[in-house]
């Protein structure tokens, strides 16, 4: 199941790990022009929503101190911390999705065509927990992903595609 949602989310991957390497460090915490977010917030958003995914099929949110933070309702006013290093939110990126996407392909129909629950996508067309999955693995993936293109463009780095 969700093998093309998993395809578009490895390519998407693909292209985080290019746009994520010139992100400067330095730049980690500054809000970027236009959207406003933070490197950190979007690293961190995209981080804990996989792991939120991750629980609607038999998976766990592993740094639930994050929920506050990054998860749904939370701001871009991060405070600097040392242990929100670039390399530490990418690899929690990188491990979230991977075990989203095990965790989406093993399911099975009855599982995934239950309501999702998550209340920021109440009144919306995405209703079950497929619906959700396939938004976390694509659309909502590649809308953040574009956010952080955009931070690495501000850095003062040439489009990559």
């Amino acid at each position: 199941m969700f093998e093309s949602e998993i395809a578009v989310n490895e390519n998407l991957l693909n292209q985080f790990a290019k746009i994520v390497a010139d992100i400067p460090d330095d730049s980690l915490f500054e809000s970027s022009v236009g959207h406003g977010h933070s490197p950190v917030w979007l690293l961190g958003h995209l981080a804990i929503v996989g792991e939120a995914g991750q629980r609607m099929v038999g998976g766990r949110i592993i740094h639930t101190e994050w929920l506050r933070l990054f998860g749904p309702g939370s701001t871009d006013n991060i405070p600097v911390d040392a242990t929100l290093t670039k390399s530490a939110l990418t690899t929690a990126v990188v491990d979230a999705y991977r075990r989203l996407r095990e965790l989406a392909f093993a399911t099975d129909e009855a599982n995934v065509a239950r309501p999702h629950g998550v209340s920021v996508l109440a009144g919306t067309p995405i209703v079950t927990v497929k619906h959700c999955l396939t938004h976390l693995l694509t659309s909502h993936f590649g809308f953040h992903l574009a956010q952080l293109s955009s931070c690495r463009r501000a850095a003062g780095f040439a489009h990559l595609f």
